[in-house]
């Protein structure tokens, strides 16, 4: 993810750095993010279950009612893999869906992973979420919960197929907040609600939830089959164009981007034109944080145990956690694809391969593979010009190139 406020209004700096070890406890979260540690961030489907019916599910969940065995992960199975995670100090474990709200043991496992040490956050609906529900969330200790919104109440509705769940998902995030649980909204951009960004940036505002973030569309589950949904390039300049100006502007609320590292490059860009005397630490930070974490810094254990490169890319499996440990999945030395993933610069071909700026951004591997059929080709969501991937627009007029 890329921090824009912080980046923008420099918050976010190499001095804050240096006083932090990323991947000591009482670091901030936001510092996670530039850990080099070798263990990854974990996002776990903990359930294919889900209340709504959304458009864009990169899991492509089912009706909560069903009664189809999913053969999920029992309690128990969760917690060996929380030991295991625990074992290899995993910065971050993520409880995802379908909507985790479902499943009646997710105070319990949270709570024992937090006694294990690690940092968990909570990615949900929010549309379950009563007042007894968020005070249960800040009793179990969840750092932080973020909320999809899609748009104004129409249009939310409309993508999570179910009227009224605009107003529940509202009114979880205020239970939430009245009892002081860190919130943060999400909101992934397609052509059915690009003109939706600045109404639920300024919800954001309104609620004073302290973080927006801004997704976009990866071609993953339901998302592969609504590709045409996506926005043109030339409307991914103008929603970063805006995204800059409100960052740049923002009191209280951090604005975040992600599924785009081009937006790091974007942004360096700006920086390096208004602020070209900070433009060096700015992509510095941005090198630190290494882009495209997918297979490296982030991984994915979906409900069933099989463990992905990252949550989008379904349809790659490297192995299933009821057979093998997750921390021999993940540093299995023989695995050819999870070198190259780690060491992504050296595989990129066509645009991604001749961008000089790769090392910042490395694309987004499920679309280039969606889009053409290699997992290292070209991420057809790269808007950046040829000049720009040249690096020719971050150049330090006395200091010579930040790259």
């Amino acid at each position: 993810m890329i921090n824009c406020t912080k980046l923008l209004q420099s918050t976010e700096t190499l001095k804050e750095l240096k006083r932090y070890s990323a991947v000591k406890k009482e670091a901030p979260k936001w510092m996670l993010r530039f850990s080099k540690t070798t263990s990854p961030i974990v996002v776990w489907n903990t359930t294919r279950k889900c209340n709504l019916s959304c458009s864009h599910c990169y899991i492509n969940a089912v009706d909560a009612e069903t009664e189809e065995d999913m053969g999920e992960l029992t309690t128990r199975e969760a917690m060996d893999m929380i030991d295991d995670l625990a074992s290899i100090k995993a910065p971050m474990l993520v409880f995802s869906g379908g909507e985790p709200m479902l499943r009646d043991d997710i105070y319990e496992l949270n709570v024992y992973a937090m006694k294990l040490g690690l940092r968990t956050i909570l990615s949900t609906n929010s549309t379950l979420i009563t007042r007894e529900a968020a005070k249960k969330i800040k009793d179990a200790g969840f750092a932080y919960v973020g909320v999809s919104l899609d748009g104004t109440e129409e249009v939310h509705d409309k993508f999570r197929g179910a009227k009224g769940a605009f107003e529940k998902s509202i009114q979880g995030l205020r239970y939430l907040m009245e009892v002081g649980v860190s919130t943060g909204v999400r909101f992934a951009i397609t052509n059915q609600n690009y003109d939706e960004l600045s109404k639920v940036i300024e919800i954001t505002r309104r609620e004073k939830i302290p973080r927006f973030s801004l997704f976009q569309l990866v071609y993953g589950g339901r998302g592969k089959e609504i590709i045409d949904w996506d926005i043109f390039n030339e409307q991914r300049r103008e929603v970063m164009d805006y995204i800059i100006k409100e960052a740049r502007v923002s009191n209280g609320m951090n604005i975040v981007t992600a599924d785009n590292y081009a937006d790091g490059i974007y942004l360096l860009q700006n920086v390096a034109e208004h602020e070209p005397e900070r433009a060096a630490e700015v992509e510095r930070l941005l090198a630190m944080q290494s882009g495209c974490p997918a297979g490296d810094g982030l991984a994915n254990i979906d409900n069933r145990g099989d463990v992905h490169l990252c949550p989008y890319w379904q349809s790659r499996t490297i192995g299933n956690i009821r057979e093998k440990k997750f921390s021999e999945i993940w540093f299995d030395e023989d695995n050819e694809f999870l070198a190259k993933m780690r060491d992504k610069t050296r595989y990129l071909k066509d645009k991604c391969g001749r961008c000089k700026l790769s090392h910042l951004c490395m694309g987004c591997r499920v679309r280039a593979e969606v889009a053409c059929g290699d997992p290292f080709g070209e991420d057809p969501a790269c808007y950046l010009t040829e000049e720009e991937i040249s690096g020719a627009k971050v150049w330090l007029h006395d200091k010579g190139s930040v790259t």
